[in-house]
């Protein structure tokens, strides 16, 4: 899996996930999901259905006391398929806290947004702690961003 480095703020923000992501209602809980172009999530389709396949699901935490970025990893383990979305975690806790109570992850493609849920690829990721554990990490940097934001402004 390829991890990225980022030099800037500006390097962060430019690289932001640009089709968005999101919070959906599916059955009885509120999934985290990641929109894509249709054209992955046709490729993700094709090599999964009908596979025995494994997602190694990484989320890399930048923060420096100010901003929080995550890049979501997912590798395809075997399939050749290896993607990172980068978000900022300043604007996107309910997103976060989706992930670590559903410990499920979506990913649709960003023109059916509107469309019934069947068209989400589940991932299911395995290790509940080490999200709660990322989560807590978002967490406290964003709540000790606002309050150096806060005492900087007196």
């Amino acid at each position: 899996m390829k991890f990225r480095q980022f030099t800037s703020l500006n390097d962060f923000i430019s690289n932001i996930h640009k089709e968005g992501f999101g919070v959906i209602e599916y059955e009885t809980d509120k999934v985290p999901c990641i929109y894509v172009q249709q054209s992955l999530y046709d490729i993700i389709m094709e090599k999964c259905i009908g596979k025995k396949y494994v997602v190694d699901v990484l989320l890399n935490i930048f923060y420096d006391g100010r901003y929080v970025f995550v890049d979501i990893q997912l590798e395809f383990i075997g399939l050749g398929i290896e993607e990172n979305f980068l978000i900022s975690g300043n604007n996107s806790i309910n997103f976060f806290d989706a992930l670590n109570d559903s410990g499920l992850l979506g990913i649709i493609p960003k023109n059916n947004l509107h469309a019934d849920t069947s068209n989400i690829f589940m991932i299911q990721l395995p290790k509940k702690e080490r999200i709660s554990n990322a989560i807590d990490i978002i967490k406290s940097n964003l709540k000790y961003s606002r309050t150096n934001n806060e005492e900087k402004t007196y």
